[in-house]
């Protein structure tokens, strides 16, 4: 990140009540953790790493709940017998250990217009999302999750303790960074007596893909697939995915030349986002690595 110019406007918060403090008496206040993935800060910003309310940990018998300050470092020293697997190997494949000292699992969350490596799991395992604003608490499920809500903060983040029989977690695109043809892909699948009994797909990068409808084609299926059965759900998550493509893209403007128009949230990103625009994203290849993944993990259910 750049040293911080003399026409913006940076605040410390103390607390999450000072934060809440903020969010209300400032306009375009925009919220930063770790800033691993700016290249310099907004306009307004309010830094709230240091803030204990936001690094709170708690485990309970069917779900943990992890503050949005956490770093995922300290979210790795929690240790796999106390992490999801899908989490954990996600964590796993981020960044080095340095960046993971420091960036925060609600910035991961929080990163547009590329989700962050965290997204896929979290989406795959129904995480909730706590945000406050003013006295008001606003609880998101995490596949509602369109936009952050306005003038408001991440306090934490509610993860299910489900028990899985398969837990895979692929990352693809270039290795210890992010952009826009970078995704993360989770599945999730309970087994009992050869019967495939709940399964959780979820892609995620400039795409948010997961449907219940291609996860419900194949629960309650006798256990292994046969090649039939593969090629239907194939087919199936092919056309899902083209249905997505459109949905994302469906709302990106133009300018009067018919080109392109950059993200706005590109602008303040690192470098491996300098290009970020629409035209830049792959998505032939993006389709062949989801459906390769998909084939992959489905062979695995024996």
């Amino acid at each position: 990140m750049d040293g911080v110019e003399r026409n913006k406007d940076v605040y410390f918060g103390s607390s999450l009540d000072n934060v809440l403090y903020q969010l209300k008496s400032r306009s375009n206040l925009q919220i930063c953790g770790g800033c691993t993935f700016l290249r310099e800060l907004p306009r307004v910003s309010l830094i709230i790493r240091n803030i204990n309310d936001f690094k709170n940990i708690e485990k309970r018998e069917r779900y943990m709940e992890i503050g949005s300050g956490v770093t995922l470092s300290a979210i790795m020293e929690l240790g796999e017998q106390n992490v999801p697997p899908v989490l954990f190997q996600a964590l796993n494949s981020m960044a080095t250990p340095l960046i993971r000292n420091m960036a925060t699992l609600g910035g991961n969350v929080c990163l547009q217009p590329v989700r962050g490596t965290l997204f896929a799991p979290l989406l795959a395992m129904d995480a909730m999302l706590e945000f406050r604003r003013g006295t008001e608490i606003i609880t998101i499920p995490m596949n509602q999750l369109n936009e952050l809500p306005a003038a408001s903060v991440l306090t934490k983040v509610r993860i299910p303790l489900n028990e899985w029989d398969v837990s895979l977690f692929r990352r693809v695109g270039p290795t210890w960074t992010l952009e826009e043809n970078c995704a993360s892909y989770a599945f999730l699948a309970s087994i009992q007596k050869e019967t495939l009994l709940d399964l959780r797909i979820a892609f995620c990068g400039i795409l948010r893909l997961r449907s219940r409808d291609l996860e419900n084609m194949l629960v309650g299926t006798k256990l292994p697939l046969s090649r039939n059965e593969m090629e239907d759900v194939l087919s199936t998550a092919s056309d899902i995915f083209d249905q997505q493509v459109e949905a994302c893209f469906a709302g990106l403007s133009v300018d009067a030349g018919g080109q392109d128009v950059k993200p706005a949230a590109c602008n303040l990103l690192g470098s491996h986002f300098s290009s970020c625009w629409p035209s830049s994203v792959d998505i032939p290849l993006l389709k062949v690595r989801f459906l390769g993944l998909l084939r992959e993990s489905l062979n695995q259910l024996i």
